[in-house]
């Protein structure tokens, strides 16, 4: 039995050996293959080897502070609208379902502030 499953796994891994080099994309050991080419808008692939124009820090910084700003009075907003339906709810045992869901878009805003905030 012994030799019977040692002649399987080593004809097995000959097959094996022998099929490696049918299949194309294979690459030798060690070697990791580049992304694909992507065609831009002209049709043509960009050359791997020109650099991607970086931005300017301050125009980031800028951006930032704008989109901090618009988020910060969106914020400011939805606060007030979720205190406002707050006071009109009369029971203490029970909460609306729009208070609760102004309360979630509340808490996902100020944590998309707090990345902004800390990114700056």
């Amino acid at each position: 039995m012994e030799t019977g499953r040692r002649s399987f796994f080593s004809s097995l891994v000959v097959t094996l050996v022998g099929l490696k080099g049918q299949f194309p994309g294979q690459t030798r050991q060690g070697q990791i293959p580049g992304p694909p080419q992507i065609p831009d808008a002209s049709g043509s692939a960009a050359p791997p080897d020109m650099p991607v124009p970086r931005r300017d820090p301050r125009e980031q910084l800028r951006e930032n502070q704008k989109n901090l700003r618009r988020d910060a009075d969106r914020l400011l907003h939805l606060a007030q609208e979720l205190k406002e339906e707050a006071d009109k709810t009369e029971q203490t045992n029970v909460l609306s379902l729009s208070l609760v869901h102004k309360a979630e878009d509340v808490e996902k805003l100020a944590r998309q502030i707090k990345g902004l905030a800390r990114a700056s």
